[in-house]
């Protein structure tokens, strides 16, 4: 019974779905707020528009469906679901509260790490699907900045799973301190690891509209680019769920339903965070964010895991 609510109400379908409207409003008003706009207002003005994104969602869904008559129509389809399905996999082995988990696993964090790196290659042959110059370069993007992000990402994760063990749960209730206090370094290279895997500001790089009209989302409307280019957000509810487990002390010090509220509200703070970055910073380069990836933030992951090392050799 644990593992259908689990599955339904949170940190499943129910959940996710009121974090993706509550995500891409809170997104649109932090930038609107620092460059002195209003952002959306027009539907729902009493709730702030915060009934905005399901007004644009609903436009997307009753939109006109074309796919080009050159791809294959099969692959065409089927690939933005498989995008979408990939970025809600680890939510499979995340427990939003004490035995709230739609998988039990204690080898669930394991499980995540692996599934966390199944989305890129679904974007990538959506690109090569479309058969568009425009799209081919966003895909020559995406994998570029997947091998720049993944292994700092890993070592992060590794170097948590090293202090906690490979338990979701068990890695809640052995944080005596916050994950982020006992390893700042793991944390950060998360931080800016999970910002450039879900295309978040200043790393919104292979789909730039500016300068390749939309990357591998170019030839994609209706309904399949909702579920394309919103896998995004969904990707962020997974690294948000996994950020406030291992750095914020998940549901701790509470329990049940009370627990459940309290994970959530730090994974809405950690989701403000990367929101954030949307408003203060512009998109950088490619070759700059690369360097960030395989310099600066490889070398604070290799930090972290000596952290983690170190912390275990103290603690015995």
């Amino acid at each position: 019974m644990s593992e259908l609510a689990a599955a339904v109400v949170y940190p499943g379908l129910i959940a996710m779905g009121l974090y993706l409207v509550l995500a891409v409003w809170a997104e649109r008003k932090l930038a609107a707020k620092v460059q002195w706009r209003y952002g959306p207002l027009y539907v729902s003005r009493r709730l702030g528009g915060v009934l905005q994104t399901v007004a644009d969602m609903l436009k997307l869904i009753f939109s006109e469906l074309v796919i080009p008559s050159y791809t294959n129509r099969a692959l065409f389809v089927a690939l933005p679901v498989a995008v979408f399905t990939a970025e809600a996999l680890p939510l499979l082995f995340i427990p939003g509260a004490p035995g709230l988990v739609i998988v039990p696993s204690h080898y669930g964090l394991a499980y995540i790490l692996v599934i966390l790196l199944l989305a890129t290659p679904a974007i990538v042959a959506m690109a090569w699907v479309e058969a568009d110059k425009f799209t081919y370069i966003g895909a020559l993007r995406e994998i570029l900045i997947e091998v720049a992000f993944e292994v700092p990402l890993v070592i992060s994760l590794l170097a948590m799973v090293m202090l906690y063990g490979p338990d979701p749960e068990g890695a809640v209730s052995a944080q005596r301190l916050p994950g982020i206090v006992l390893n700042p370094a793991a944390f950060f290279a998360f931080f800016i690891s999970a910002a450039m895997s879900t295309s978040r500001f200043p790393f919104e790089i292979p789909d730039a509209d500016t300068e390749i009209v939309f990357g591998p989302y170019t030839e994609y409307g209706s309904t399949l680019l909702l579920l394309s280019y919103g896998a995004n957000y969904v990707g962020l509810y997974s690294f948000s769920l996994l950020g406030a487990l291992l750095f914020l002390g998940g549901w701790a010090p509470f329990t049940g339903l009370l627990g459940a509220l309290f994970m959530y509200f730090k994974a809405f703070l950690l989701t403000l965070a990367w929101l954030f970055l949307r408003a203060v910073y512009p998109r950088l380069r490619i070759d700059q964010a690369l360097k960030i990836g395989w310099t600066t933030l490889l070398w604070i992951s290799v930090l972290s895991l000596l952290i983690s090392a170190a912390w275990r050799v103290w603690l015995g």
